[in-house]
């Protein structure tokens, strides 16, 4: 079948599914089901139950997963107001010349909003026999009546639903009507062939939920009230079944169920409807009740009606009435856990002989099938209640939460019977830690006190049963109990996503397993790894919330009245703060038990919306607070008013500029001073965020997400917010993983956004880019992009995978993020939050952001790596702390006197500094000046400060006399950038040609130092380099002035012919100890779709290109190991390689060559006890370095045990490992495999656990 955007559902992997239905008696039945985005995976569950054919449209109710839920269409599919593709592939289909027994059709947001071809269709297929079955049939909140639906219809819906906003996500989510839906219990009004066999008795349907319906056909299944939840009727030569239940694609949803819960909340504890307290896998029956309705729909249920013919204590005689006959009828005799009693055959009377341990009592469930050549004819389940013979009388436990270390105490109290009480401590992911067995009287007690240890698991169960002839009367369980993690901090590479809440929490173990799949590490169910939220609000404004903003906007525009330069909410309001204050304790307190590894405190936050330019906030709470921290900036008011050039007479009179005003009168005081006023006002929020969370959760950290680029009026200054904030989670925009890693302080976790349906070469490179930048964990967006529909990896979610479970399955994001560090070469690059709000204020906002992009592709393609350095670090003098040779002032227009005095210092003592243009012509505040605050050190004087295209500026003649290095002579790559500067002091390389006047690249000598005037831009160099040989010259300038500096680099990437290799590579360098590490990732060669975020979107290159020979040449000599190749090069200072486009190489320097790995654990292991290894890595010669070893398990049949995988620092090569075996670990040889991360060499020890 043709259809646009949409996948073949896979039904082949997933545990295995009750085969009671197959294979049916029969033709084998082709369905056609309508699945959406969130619960597709239930069509695929349903079809491997029964065995039947099928085709499928995937249509979500919600336009997000249209637009974003599949990721091999990620962003293509939809829009808010958008749907036509999946109505156009539902038309296609249903008007096709494709058969169909039976159709099922979801409401999905109303029949109205199906086309009239599709309906028609419908129609019309049912009037010539086709079956159909409709889950929430209605038509559409102010849509007209759909008179196909009237028409076919069993039950008539007294209820339209239509769209509402999100308030997360803006406008267009379909409306469900929670305030007409009902609950009670549900029962068979008659007996018919879809209710028969369905122990609907048994079932929770309290927990489920129903619409307000009227019959207008037979009602199969009404609530307590009467009112219909299941109706069929006859149509043409077809049949017609309705449910009128709370759904999710077929089955009923959880009545708490709202969906509603945050994409950026892991904790699963606190999802609406997300489980059930029945004890047994009840969605089966509901499986068995569609399967029951597609079959009487299709008019193929056969003539044979399993039904209990006699019910003794003793034996039970079960008949098949009708023409079919059976060749047997199978039966499995269940407890209430699901667990089986007994199975076998009836005899040939339909004997069922019941086992005497029945009569110790308990709810049992009898499942028969009629089989006729072992098809199934029938099936059916009956229920047998019997009195138990013991049960609790008392259980309780002591603790709802744990801290490690800490005892919870359980105690039990018996009625009834002698029994044997078993007691487990069982934890997320089914390992029994320990296991008691106690044998009691009536009226006798027990306890049990488990001491909680530091686990992957959130959680632990007290698990309690009643046994008698082993037996499991009765189950008695605490629910879950949080085992606080004891260790927060990360100190490996992180792969995160949050699963999503659909309902009933049936498919969270197979979500939680295709997330280790992926490569996720965190969030996932049971993991003890989470984020939650922070109760704060109030940080930014979402696109989709933007009108009332944009309606402010608009109107200041329209009137220039500040009255609308007005923040909602504002940030110095203290009524605000009194609400964070209330909600952020609240939140807090209630999630404090996870020990989160963070507080959410915001979304694509901002002083304004994202970055969009509005002198936000001239309120009265703004203004009262700006005048008071004015008084801080200025020794009196007579000072600001000579910085301002403004008169006022009073502190109180003081009302700064608005962009307009200042660019009018040339002030730019009055307007910088108000930003850099807001800048503070939004870290400060942070700052108070923090201090709130952590005054609830002293361990606490908070979680910025989204993060925007730094400007004049984002408030993004990413020096100071990192002394406040936690976790970042940056978008792509604005040099951001720059900032991140150089500010970042021991412990800050540094996440981006990845996902969003990126695939191919896009994806390796994405993700290795982000770990050689920094980044300590990559935060995937979202479950619905990464899991199909059918729970299938989509093509980024497996192209994503193999980097992620490289890098941390390898140990090389350890090594990388937490035990080497990296090395900045010396370079510095001048973070100025003073020159973002000056260069903006003159409106040259994109130069000085393509400058800076300039100067970071220069020193990436010339094989350095480089920090950037805020203006407080630089004034407090961490230049020379830092170790820095040479510092690049990247359009530094704005100065502080501290500043110019520090970087006079630091040259002095020997350091270079190297500015390229306008360099310190405004102060801190804005104010300009007429010459530029180090221009005695450049060595230049200017007769004009404007920097604007002038006569011949692309021509340059090179300075023979310029004795540093001989100038290029055809040397055109750039324009000077200013037509007023003149050398002064020093040596110029270069001057104009039409002046002889101009000079570019000024160096001049002072003290111990040197300082670089360039009065070149590389504003335009990010597009030159693009180009063959069009920035070559470019380059080589400022190889050579680099070259001048104390800044080195510990290898040199070329050519396998030894050219250099500069431009289309990056590469990196780590050192831990004597250990040194180099890396080259290989750029992209076609630019990947971007975001409005910044960051990759959708499809790209499916396989890379050929690779191209490389070598590097190392600083010193070596012992070199290709650490993905897991190969030893040699002792060596070079290495050849062949690195195609998007891959990487990494090779580790050691000083000693590695001779074995040596594991010292016992070769027996009993279950429920801690096993201890000792782990050795052998060299000729003392180990002077830190190591990572990777740690990973296999049980008795091969198959990895993910939950004993681990990467451990090695203090000079040597640690210690335990493994807790769990009571109910697989007896047999386990295999335990140890690998060093840096030179490949690995060792494997084989112990036996035994019982």
């Amino acid at each position: 079948m043709e259809k646009q955007y949409d996948i073949a559902y896979d039904t082949g992997f997933g545990s295995s599914s009750p085969s009671r239905l197959m294979p049916a008696a029969g033709e084998r039945l082709k369905l056609f089901f309508v699945p959406s985005v969130k619960h597709g995976r239930e069509i695929v569950e349903f079809i491997r139950r029964t065995g039947v054919d099928f085709e499928t449209v995937t249509f979500d109710r919600a336009w997000d997963l249209n637009k974003w839920g599949i990721g091999d269409y990620y962003d293509i599919r939809a829009s808010v107001d958008d749907q036509h593709v999946m109505v156009e592939n539902l038309e296609r289909a249903l008007t096709s010349e494709a058969h169909y027994d039976v159709l099922v059709i979801p409401a999905v947001n109303g029949w109205a909003h199906f086309t009239p071809a599709t309906r028609q269709a419908v129609l019309r297929r049912v009037e010539a026999g086709a079956g159909l079955v409709l889950i929430r049939p209605f038509n559409g909140e102010d849509k007209p009546k759909s008179p196909e639906l009237e028409a076919l219809s069993p039950l008539v819906n007294l209820f339209e639903e239509g769209f509402a906003v999100d308030n997360n996500a803006g406008e267009g989510y379909p409306k469900v009507r929670f305030d007409l839906l009902q609950s009670g219990r549900w029962s068979a009004s008659l007996t018919h062939y879809i209710t028969r066999g369905i122990p609907l008795e048994l079932l929770p349907s309290d927990q489920l939920a129903y619409y307000p319906y009227e019959a207008a056909g037979e009602v199969l299944i009404a609530a307590a009230d009467g009112a219909p939840i299941a109706a069929v009727k006859p149509f043409g030569q077809g049949r017609v079944v309705a449910f009128g239940y709370y759904p999710r694609d077929i089955l009923p949803q959880h009545k708490d169920y709202t969906g509603k819960e945050s994409t950026f909340d892991a904790v699963i504890d606190e999802w609406k409807g997300a489980r059930t307290d029945c004890p047994f896998a009840f969605l089966a029956y509901f499986y068995e009740l569609v399967y029951r309705s597609v079959v009487w729909a299709a008019k193929r249920e056969p003539d044979c009606a399993l039904v209990v013919a006699e019910r003794g204590d003793n034996s039970w005689t079960i008949r098949c009435e009708g023409s079919a006959a059976p060749d047997r009828i199978r039966y499995t005799i269940k407890d209430v856990l699901d667990g089986i009693v007994t199975e076998g055959n009836c005899g040939s009377d339909g004997m069922l002989d019941l086992p005497e341990s029945l009569q110790d009592g308990g709810v049992f469930r009898i499942e028969v099938e009629a089989l006729a050549a072992e098809t199934v004819l029938d099936f059916a389940t009956f229920v047998l209640e019997k009195p138990p013979t013991v049960s609790f009388a008392h259980a309780s436990v002591s603790h709802e939460t744990l801290t490690v270390g800490e005892t919870v105490r359980a105690a039990f109290r018996l009625q009834g019977e002698p029994c044997l009480l078993v007691v487990r401590i069982i934890d997320d992911f089914g390992r029994v830690l320990e296991e008691t067995e106690t044998g009691l009287q009536n009226g006798e007690t027990a306890t049990h006190e488990y001491r909680a240890t530091a686990s992957k698991s959130m959680h632990i169960t007290v698990e309690a049963d009643v046994k008698r002839g082993g037996r499991i009367l009765q189950r008695w369980s605490s629910g879950k109990i949080v085992v606080t993690p004891s260790q927060r901090r990360m100190d490996d590479f992180e792969v995160f996503t949050a699963p999503q809440n659909r309902g009933h929490g049936d498919f969270l173990d197979l979500v939680a397993e295709r997330y280790r799949e992926i490569g996720v590490t965190g969030l996932y169910p049971g993991s003890a790894k989470t984020l939650t939220m922070s109760g704060a609000s109030g940080l930014g404004v979402y696109w989709y919330h933007r009108a009332p903003y944009v309606e402010r906007k608009e109107q200041y525009y329209r009137t220039r009245d500040k009255q609308y330069l007005v923040r909602v909410p504002c940030l110095n309001d203290p009524a605000f703060w009194e609400e964070q204050r209330s909600k952020i304790t609240k939140t807090v307190s209630a999630f404090k038990k996870f020990g989160p590894i963070a507080y959410f405190a915001n979304d694509e936050g901002s002083l304004t919306c994202y970055t969009d330019e509005m002198d936000l906030c001239f309120c009265g709470h703004c203004m009262r607070e700006m005048r008071v921290w004015l008084r801080q900036e200025y020794a009196n008011l007579g000072q600001l008013n000579d910085a301002w050039g403004t008169a006022f007479g009073s502190w109180e009179d003081i009302v700064p500029y608005t962009r307009e005003e200042a660019r009018k009168t040339r002030r730019f005081a009055p307007w910088t001073d108000h930003r850099r006023f807001m800048e503070h006002t939004f870290v400060d929020a942070y700052r108070k965020i923090a201090s709130l969370v952590q005054g609830a959760d002293e361990g606490g950290v908070i979680r910025m997400s989204g993060c925007q680029a730094s400007t004049a009026y984002s408030g993004y200054d990413y020096y100071r917010l990192h002394q406040y904030v936690g976790y970042f989670e940056a978008y792509g925009v604005g040099n951001q993983y720059e900032f991140h890693r150089s500010f970042a302080k021991p412990g800050t976790i540094i996440g981006g956004w990845f996902g969003y349906g990126v695939d191919g070469v896009n994806a390796q490179y994405g993700v290795w880019h982000a770990v050689y930048h920094g980044l300590t964990l990559c935060n995937l967006f979202w479950e619905y992009s990464l899991l199909n529909p059918d729970y299938s990896l989509s093509r980024s979610a497996q192209d994503l995978s193999a980097p992620f479970r490289e890098i941390r399955e390898e140990g090389i994001g350890k090594l990388l993020l937490h035990v080497a560090k990296r090395d900045h070469c010396g370079i510095a690059l001048h973070y100025s939050m003073a020159s973002v709000r000056g260069t903006a204020i003159i409106g040259d906002k994109t130069r000085f952001e393509s400058n800076r992009q300039g100067w970071i592709d220069m020193l990436e393609d010339l094989g350095y790596q480089y920090d950037f350095i805020a203006t407080q670090q630089i004034e407090a003098g961490e230049l020379t702390a830092k170790g820095i040779k040479l510092l690049v002032l990247p359009y530094s227009i704005a100065l502080s006197e501290r500043e110019t005095a520090a970087i006079t210092q630091f040259v002095n003592e020997g350091g270079t500094v190297m500015g390229d243009f306008q360099t310190g012509l405004m102060d801190q505040h804005g104010q300009t000046l007429e010459s530029g605050m180090l221009d005695s050190l450049f060595g230049i004087e200017r007769l004009s400060t404007e920097a604007e295209p002038f006569y011949i500026n692309d021509s340059f003649v090179a300075n023979a006399d310029f004795s540093y290095f001989r100038p290029d002579e055809a040397f055109e790559d750039e324009r000077m950038a200013e037509f007023g500067t003149r050398t002064k002091e020093g040596q110029p390389a270069y001057r104009d040609d039409f002046m002889r006047q101009v000079v570019a690249v000024n160096m001049r000598e002072q003290g111990d130092g040197k300082a670089v005037y360039l009065n070149i831009p590389l504003s335009n160099y990010p597009k030159l380099r693009l180009q063959d040989g069009e920035s070559d010259a470019l380059r080589k300038l400022i190889r050579q002035l680099i070259g001048l500096t104390g800044a080195a680099k510990p290898a040199s990437l070329t050519r396998d012919d030894g050219s250099p290799l500069e431009a289309g590579c990056e590469s990196f360098y780590y050192a831990s100890g004597e250990a040194a590490y180099v890396a080259v990732l290989r750029k992209l060669n076609r630019s990947q779709a971007l975001g409005h975020d910044g960051l990759a979107v959708g499809a790209g290159e499916k396989r890379q290109r050929a690779a191209d020979g490389m070598r590097f040449a190392f600083a010193k000599k070596a012992h070199v190991y290709d650490v993905r190749e897991r190969r030893y090069v040699g002792y060596t200072d070079e290495a050849a390689f062949d690195l195609a486009e998007g891959d990487t190489k990494l090779f580790a320097l050691l000083p000693c060559r590695a001779t074995g790995l040596q594991i010292d654990a016992a070769s027996q292991w009993k279950r429920g006890r801690t096993a201890i290894a000792r782990f050795t890595l052998a060299s000729g010669e003392p180990h002077r370095f830190a190591s990572v070893l990777t740690v990973h398990a296999t049980g008795p049949d091969g198959s990895r045990e993910w939950l004993y995988s681990d990467n451990i620092y090695a203090e000079r090569g040597e640690c210690t490992h335990e493994f807790a075996i769990p009571v109910n670990a697989r007896t047999g040889n386990w295999t335990i495999t140890v690998k060093d991360t840096a030179t490949g060499i690995e060792a494997s020890h084989v112990a036996v656990v035994l019982d």
